[in-house]
């Protein structure tokens, strides 16, 4: 009955606060848009095995957050005059989507191109049937978002089944509350971007190939895993086609356990993947060729190191998209370092950081969801008996594919698999709570904490000069000269 208040009184002071900014018919709309957004995830989380009113109560708090953020972004859209939530103030590549979906709609713009029209599409759709607004594909991208996290729950329960000595209601409570951690994550989620469907997407597949790593006696009603991830690959087709190689490597990756079991099915969802990739190619306009280019440092990707928020970086690294193979692999432990590292290079120094570009941006939660998986992935996961099998092995090669492709720049890119390391943090946790791994455990995350604080120092000198500033010295480049 708590729960049931508090979300009642949520609900109403929405309304109130909106229709006191956007008048009662918008006010109206962006209550019964973060309603449904909220209700949808509600009811996967009820029907799911291991729903609590601990989930439940994550759920909320986080929905909450979201609308709190959303509604923020929709008074920074219209604070302009001219502007309105049919006519929003966007920017980036949010203005081109919402351009190339408004001159679809009804050519009251001049068109634009788009590499990706699947989330586009979606808007133009909502606008037939509910009418325009930014408030749609908004409130779908929260929906998208909040189900990924219920999702990341399931998955975190059917991977740990078994394993450690916790219920499934601790379990997926476990996985949905480090998603608090990642505001970055869940930020991300509701831009008016493709980000949201796939971040849905990946999750929706991800529960499906858990039950691949599962024994026989827990698997069940494969039939519909099956129907769920041709779904996801469905949608990340038109969202984003080349995220389908993330799927075919989970495939590939959750096949080893028992390759005699589940060799055909995974021949069948790769031919699934194969055709939809050919798809995919011709409505975006790719091809595998462009796909090969952006792997091995075409100009598309070369084009990065020509902002100035990556000046820094490259002025250190140097031209790493003109480097061999050889080199970009012997870099690898520098770029993955630095794609942990999120300040770096992506803290723009001209910005005017406040409360949710800083919160967005540092997100200091991170370092401790990625800190517990790396001491999985380095001190437990070539123990014997004491992991949780193949699972983790996806995330981590992507990380390490991501990291050589992009040189650790773009890290936008790793947020839709950050889902898949949950599994991996809540077994560490989970061991360490049973008294087991608690001492090296204790001194991995000290060193980490030395270890980040001390990069983040180098970031901020190398972006503002801050430290050095602060002490009245002289700038790290006077001691550097090849520095900015």
């Amino acid at each position: 009955m708590l729960l049931r208040l508090v979300e009642v009184i949520a609900v109403v002071v929405l309304a109130v606060v909106a229709s006191r900014h956007f008048g009662y018919a918008d006010g109206a709309r962006i209550t019964a848009a973060y309603l449904v957004a909220y209700l949808v995830p509600l009811t996967v989380l009820k029907r799911a095995r291991g729903s609590s009113h601990a989930a439940h109560l994550v759920l909320l708090l986080i929905a909450i957050f979201l609308a709190w953020v959303s509604f923020d972004s929709l008074m920074r859209w219209v604070r302009l005059e001219g502007y309105s939530l049919q006519r929003p103030n966007l920017d980036g590549d949010a203005r081109q989507y919402y351009k190339w979906a408004l001159y679809h709609f009804d050519g009251s713009v001049e068109p634009t191109q788009v590499v990706f029209s699947g989330f586009p599409l979606m808007m133009v759709g909502l606008w037939k049937v509910l009418g325009l607004s930014v408030v749609w594909p908004q409130a779908m991208n929260q929906m998208c978002t909040l189900t990924s996290v219920v999702l990341t729950g399931m998955t975190t329960r059917r991977v740990l089944a078994g394993r450690v000595s916790r219920s499934p209601e601790g379990l997926v409570l476990g996985g949905m509350a480090l998603m608090l951690l990642l505001p970055y994550y869940l930020m991300s989620g509701i831009c008016i971007l493709k980000e949201g469907v796939l971040f849905l997407s990946v999750a929706m597949a991800g529960y499906s190939l858990a039950s691949m790593v599962t024994d026989d006696e827990n698997r069940h009603h494969l039939w519909r895993d099956i129907a769920l991830f041709v779904l996801a690959c469905l949608l990340m087709t038109f969202v984003r086609t080349t995220f389908l190689y993330v799927l075919l490597l989970g495939v590939v990756v959750m096949t080893l356990p028992h390759w005699r079991r589940d060799w055909v099915l995974s021949l069948c969802l790769i031919g699934v993947i194969f055709v939809l990739l050919i798809v995919g190619n011709h409505f975006a306009s790719y091809s595998f060729g462009r796909h090969a280019e952006i792997v091995s440092g075409g100009w598309n990707m070369q084009r990065l190191f020509t902002r100035n928020t990556e000046a820094i970086y490259k002025r250190i690294l140097g031209y790493y998209f003109l480097y061999s193979p050889w080199h970009k692999l012997a870099l690898l432990p520098i770029t993955m370092s630095v794609q942990f590292i999120l300040p770096l290079p992506w803290l723009p120094a001209s910005a005017d950081p406040n409360l949710l570009s800083i919160f967005c941006r540092v997100s200091y939660g991170w370092y401790l969801v990625g800190g517990v998986f790396w001491f999985y992935v380095l001190f437990m996961s070539w123990r014997r008996h004491d992991n949780i099998g193949m699972w983790v092995w996806w995330p981590v090669i992507y990380y390490m594919i991501l990291a050589y492709i992009m040189g650790g720049t773009t890290v936008r890119y790793l947020l839709p698999v950050e889902t898949m390391m949950m599994p991996a943090v809540v077994y560490v946790l989970c061991r360490v709570r049973e008294r087991r791994w608690r001492r090296p455990f204790v001194w991995w995350m000290c060193c980490l904490v030395v270890i980040v604080a001390l990069a983040l120092l180098v970031c901020l000198e190398l972006q503002r000069g801050v430290v050095s500033s602060f002490l009245h010295l002289p700038p790290l480049s006077h001691y550097f000269p090849s520095l900015p």
